[in-house]
């Protein structure tokens, strides 16, 4: 084949697409999107779950397909594809990291569908499901929290309070300690074991007995915040 040939091939649109071939790719992605959808409200653990993130992740899937069959094995219109996309400039962070997985997610499903790889994307799909529904599981059964415990100066019962930690506690460590001439702050890092079946009330209970005029707060803890 000479070099004439091979630019005139690879210029040329090579594969002609049915209306039936298309809807079979844009059902794939819509299935297997709302497949997405589904495992992303079941495994989300974040704070504030967002319908319109979830809803963009499947229009990505779809919008990727679409793309992908609109170029199909054209090199002219895939480089005109890449430039025009290019100019497009994306202003919202993605604060989760898990999220960024998810939107990879949805462009692979786009791609495989577009290019009628219908058993990679299946396959993929199920793999990360189980993986997700497993991390979801926690084989651990610890909850995180910070204990933050407030009293006046001289008036916080250090050692009971240490004492009590660690009978009740998977694991315990002081993050932070303030002190000034009137009142006193330490801030824990705890860990609850299912083990123990100790809860957050339980345990916020026994600590305010130990000293009446103790002020103690629990915070919900991912390990993300103090590092």
């Amino acid at each position: 084949m000479s070099k004439k040939e091979l630019v005139s091939y690879l210029l040329a649109q090579n594969t002609a697409l049915s209306p039936a071939q298309i809807l079979l790719s844009l059902t794939a992605a819509v299935l297997l999107a709302l497949l997405m959808y589904f495992v992303y409200r079941k495994t989300f653990s974040g704070v504030v779950y967002s319908k319109n993130f979830n809803s963009t992740l499947v229009l990505i899937a779809v919008i990727t397909t679409l793309a992908m069959l609109a170029i199909g094995s054209n090199l002219a219109l895939s480089l005109g594809m890449v430039g025009s996309l290019s100019i497009i400039r994306f202003r919202t962070a993605i604060k989760e990291p898990r999220d960024i997985a998810f939107l990879f997610w949805a462009i692979s499903i786009g791609l495989c569908c577009g290019a009628n790889m219908y058993i990679i994307a299946v396959l993929g799909s199920a793999v990360i499901t189980a993986l997700l529904f497993a991390f979801k599981m926690d084989l651990y059964e610890r909850s995180a929290y910070l204990l933050v415990v407030h009293s006046a100066a001289g008036a916080m019962p250090a050692e009971e309070m240490e004492a009590l930690l660690k009978e009740n506690t998977a694991s315990y460590r002081v993050r932070m300690s303030n002190a000034t001439g009137r009142e006193e702050e330490v801030t824990y890092e705890i860990s609850l074991s299912g083990r123990k079946k100790q809860t957050p009330q339980a345990l916020q209970k026994q600590l305010m007995e130990l000293q009446g005029g103790c002020s103690v707060n629990f915070v919900s803890y991912s390990g993300e915040v103090i590092g």
